[in-house]
């Protein structure tokens, strides 16, 4: 999936700022009836378009492409083949796997055919694209590459702020091991996080019910888990926080819809992480001894995610 082309979104930005009627019709008060937008020619360009009313416009919940303008646009083909665009709500919207990359989409689609839990093995490359709109910045996800990302995963890892809680100030040689086997392992996704993209931090995103994490609460099938590091420092503080977790989170639960909560088992002397997660929704359940640390264990839900963050 390739990022947005920064003429197309100066172009919606400045058009956003109309009233959302001087967009369309709006019935019902909360239903948009979009209008045909001439310079909308890709697929990418209207969800931007759409994400970006969705936005600005908290009181519209749902939209429809209208029918006397859009059939023949090559853009509203392409996305009718994801969601009905007769008639679609913001939480249908933001739970399409339309921030997906295609190979991802497909593994999305085996997924929901399988009752297995595991993650596709040899999925690389960019998984997630999406424009935050808070920050003006586009955040990806990639799987983690042992050769070319290494040099800069060995400076993370070694940076003392990182190495408190990791503990993996280790060799690249080591390093590279230890990426080689997350790779390997169908139950974990190792990524890279990239704001516009500048790589910032690197994730792991695994099957609660193969990790460490198991024994220590009732997890149900398809719950996930995340450990998480922020290695770039231009990209620390709570604005760029609320902008990456928010959308790591949203990987995870476009990743498989059966997923309907996420945990972290963060250490539970680190106030500041539970400081800003909160906001996005997340809470503190309960502390625990892990044999390496006392943890806390933190979740969030499918639908308190989509309510605190997307406003559906």
């Amino acid at each position: 999936m390739s990022s947005i082309p920064d003429s197309h979104t100066n172009m919606l930005n400045h058009r956003l700022h109309l009233k959302s009627n001087q967009l369309g019709t709006v019935v019902f008060h909360n239903c948009l009836i979009l209008q045909k937008q001439p310079d909308i020619l890709e697929m990418q360009d209207l969800i931007l378009f759409l994400d970006e009313i969705f936005h600005n416009h908290q009181h519209i919940t749902h939209i429809q492409l209208s029918k006397s303008s859009w059939p023949d646009c090559e853009a509203s083909q392409a996305l009718s083949k994801h969601i009905n665009i007769r008639s679609f709500s913001k939480y249908e919207f933001y739970n399409c796997p339309l921030f997906l990359s295609a190979d991802a989409q497909k593994k999305h689609a085996i997924l929901d055919q399988s009752t297995v839990i595991k993650s596709q093995i040899n999925l690389s490359g960019k998984l997630y694209n999406r424009k935050d709109l808070d920050i003006d910045q586009v955040i990806s996800f990639k799987v983690i590459d042992p050769k070319k990302d290494l040099a800069l995963f060995h400076q993370w890892m070694n940076n003392p702020r990182v190495a408190e809680f990791w503990d993996q100030a280790w060799s690249e040689e080591a390093l590279h091991n230890y990426l080689k086997e997350k790779l390997d392992s169908p139950y974990e996704i190792p990524l890279i996080g990239c704001i516009n993209d500048i790589p910032f931090g690197y994730f792991e995103v695994y099957w609660a019910s193969q990790d460490r994490i198991a024994p220590y609460y009732p997890w149900q099938s398809f719950d996930r888990g995340l450990h998480l590091l922020v290695g770039n420092e231009s990209f620390r503080g709570s604005r760029y926080f609320k902008a990456w977790c928010k959308a790591i989170s949203h990987f995870i639960f476009l990743d498989d819809m059966r997923t309907q909560k996420i945990v972290l088992e963060p250490r539970h002397d680190n106030h500041r992480l539970f400081t800003q997660i909160q906001k996005l929704g997340f809470k503190k359940e309960f502390e625990f001894d892990f044999p390496h640390k006392r943890a806390a264990l933190t979740s969030i839900q499918r639908a308190e995610f989509f309510n605190t963050n997307f406003s559906c």
